[in-house]
C-alpha cells in the first residue's frame, strides 16, 4: 500500500513538472495591456524587445521579472521624441520638460505627475545595466503617444502622428492658470471631458478670426480638436490642437457679463399660457459666485440648446430633466434666487417612467 501511494505522488509530481510550463505561459495570455497585443504562449519572454520610435529603432527594452510588463529605456524614448531629460545623480530621479508638459520619474517609485495629477502605472521604474527604464504604459498614459506591441516588437508614435478627434460641447470650466490652461466641454463636474492648451493651441471665432483664450467664457459652445488619446481620469484629459467657437456675433452680444452657471436636474417647471416662463435648477454651481439652487426665468431670447448646441424645444425642459443653466449675475435676493437665463443646455431628458 505504502509502495503504492510513493508511485502515485511520484506521478504527481512528473505531471505537475511537465504541465510547469503551460501553467507559466497561460498567466501571459490574460496579460492584455491597452493598446497592446497579448503574448503568445509560445513566446521567449527573455528576448530583447526590439523598440522604435516615429519608425525608427532605439535601444531595446526587456520583460519585467514576472514577463508581463514590458520596460524601455527612458533616456532614448525621450530623445527620439524631442523631450528633454534632466538627471539628478543623488536622488536617482529624471526631469522631463517639452513646452507645458513636465514629469517626474523616480526610480523605484510607481508614480508619475500628468499636469498635476498623480497617475499609478502599476510598475515602478528601475535601473537596468546603468539605465533607467520605464514601463511602456508611461509612453502612452504620461507622454501622450501612441503604443502598439506586437509580440517582442513595440512601435512609438508621437503625439503629432496620432490621429486628431473633433467634438462639440459647451464650455463648464475655464482654468487660465500661468502652468496650467484648460477648457472643460459636454459636462460639468465628474462628466465632459478636459482640453488641455498651450503656447500651441489655436483659437478661432464663428467668423473664423483668430481670438485668445481670454476671448471665451463658460456657457459658449465650441467645437474642439484634440488628441485621440486620453487620460482615465474622471473626466478625462486630452491635449487640444484648435478650438472654434460656434457660436455667432449677434448670439454672444445677448451674453451677459461676469456670466454665472449651474449645473444639475430641474425640480419644478412653471408655465404661462401654456409656455414655459420659469425652470427650478438644484446641482453644482459652476462658478464661484454662482449658486447651487436657482430659479431661472425663461424668455423668447434663452437659447435653448443640447451639447452639440442645437437647438431644442421647450419641452424638452421637463421635471427630472439634466440641465446646465447660464444666467446673468443680477439675482433676487430670495431663497432660491432668481434670475433670467442667457442658455440652457439640456444634457439629459428626464426618465419617463416605464408603461405598466
Amino acid at each position: 500500500m505504502n509502495n503504492n501511494m510513493k508511485k502515485v505522488s511520484a506521478l504527481m509530481a512528473l505531471s505537475m513538472a511537465l504541465g510547469g510550463g503551460a501553467a507559466y505561459a497561460a498567466t501571459l495570455d490574460n496579460t492584455k495591456p491597452v493598446h497592446q497585443t497579448s503574448v503568445s504562449a509560445d513566446s521567449d519572454m527573455n528576448k530583447a524587445i526590439n523598440v522604435s520610435v516615429n519608425s525608427a529603432a532605439i535601444s531595446d527594452g526587456y520583460w519585467n521579472k514576472d514577463g508581463k510588463v514590458a520596460m524601455i529605456p527612458l533616456r532614448d524614448l525621450t530623445e527620439a521624441l524631442g523631450i528633454e531629460l534632466a538627471w539628478n545623480k543623488e536622488n536617482k530621479t529624471a526631469e522631463l520638460t517639452r513646452g507645458t508638459l513636465w514629469t517626474q520619474v523616480i526610480t523605484g517609485k510607481d508614480q508619475y505627475s500628468v499636469n498635476k495629477m498623480l497617475l499609478t502605472l502599476g510598475t515602478a521604474p528601475e535601473i537596468t545595466s546603468g539605465k533607467l527604464y520605464v514601463p511602456v504604459s508611461f509612453a502612452e498614459k504620461v507622454l501622450h503617444a501612441q503604443v502598439k506591441t506586437t509580440g517582442n516588437q513595440i512601435a512609438i508614435s508621437s503625439e503629432e502622428d496620432v490621429k486628431t478627434v473633433t467634438e462639440r460641447g459647451v464650455i463648464t470650466r475655464i482654468s487660465n492658470q500661468d502652468d496650467y490652461k484648460s477648457i472643460q466641454i459636454g459636462g460639468a463636474g465628474l462628466d465632459g471631458i478636459v482640453l488641455n492648451l498651450n503656447e500651441d493651441t489655436k483659437f478661432i471665432s464663428a467668423e473664423g478670426k483668430e481670438i485668445a483664450l481670454t476671448d471665451l467664457s463658460i456657457g459658449m459652445n465650441v467645437e474642439a480638436e484634440h488628441s485621440q488619446i486620453t487620460t482615465r481620469s474622471l473626466p478625462p484629459q486630452t491635449p487640444t490642437y484648435q478650438v472654434t467657437v460656434l457660436d455667432t456675433t449677434s448670439e454672444s452680444a445677448t451674453q451677459p457679463k461676469d456670466i454665472l452657471g449651474t449645473a444639475g436636474t430641474i425640480d419644478h417647471v412653471k408655465t404661462d399660457n401654456g409656455s414655459i416662463s420659469q425652470i427650478e435648477i438644484t446641482g453644482t454651481r459652476l462658478t464661484e459666485t454662482a449658486p447651487d439652487h436657482v430659479v431661472l426665468n425663461i424668455n423668447k431670447d434663452t437659447m435653448l440648446v443640447n451639447q452639440e448646441g442645437e437647438a431644442v424645444k421647450a419641452e424638452e425642459l421637463t421635471t427630472g430633466a439634466k440641465v446646465i443653466g447660464f444666467y446673468s449675475p443680477v439675482l433676487t435676493r430670495s431663497l432660491p434666487p432668481i434670475g433670467t437665463a442667457w442658455k440652457v443646455v439640456v444634457e439629459a431628458p428626464a426618465v419617463q417612467p416605464e408603461a405598466k
